[in-house]
């Protein structure tokens, strides 16, 4: 292993274990931190000026999970959420269940995301089932308020498998 290598490991492997994940965008004005507080629980926020953010959680421990709880602290304008889960990494289809009661009481619009397509799938239901994409993923964008109103927003939901 060349020393340049070595040192882009030890660099990611800071970064994975301090919580911290680059947003995708690579915005550097934005940046996306998880902080986990239990297996299946972390807060997402972002520092910065973000206007849209995109958090991928489908290659992270949370991937393991069939029952998730994230807590999106400041929630403002977009933050996307790309779902992997077990499931995913096995190729198998997969639905999802978000306890939308929660998720209404701060955000205005959820759009699923397709092939880059965005589909409004805004519910005033008391779940919001997903199924799983070509890719196996669920990806969904939820549209917060420009003005802060609420200190955070949980975002719960369960995963399984579809036959």
């Amino acid at each position: 292993m060349s020393f340049f290598s070595l040192f882009i490991t030890l660099v990611l492997i800071s970064v994975v274990h301090s919580g911290t994940i680059r947003d995708i965008n690579n915005d550097s004005s934005c940046e996306t931190h998880i902080s986990k507080l239990d297996t299946c629980k972390a807060i997402i926020s972002f520092s910065g000026d973000c206007y849209s953010s995109t958090v991928d959680i489908s290659k992270t421990e949370y991937a393991k999970c069939l029952t998730n709880s994230f807590f999106w602290s400041y929630p403002l304008n977009n933050m996307t959420l790309i779902i992997g889960t077990q499931f995913t990494q096995q190729q198998q289809p997969y639905t999802i269940l978000i306890d939308n009661e929660q998720v209404m009481s701060t955000v205005s619009h959820v759009y699923r995301i397709i092939n880059d397509k965005e589909t409004e799938v805004t519910t005033q239901e008391k779940s919001l089932k997903q199924h799983s994409d070509t890719n196996y993923q669920i990806i969904l964008k939820f549209q917060g308020p420009t003005k802060l109103g609420r200190y955070g927003v949980n975002i719960n939901y369960e995963s399984y498998q579809r036959l």
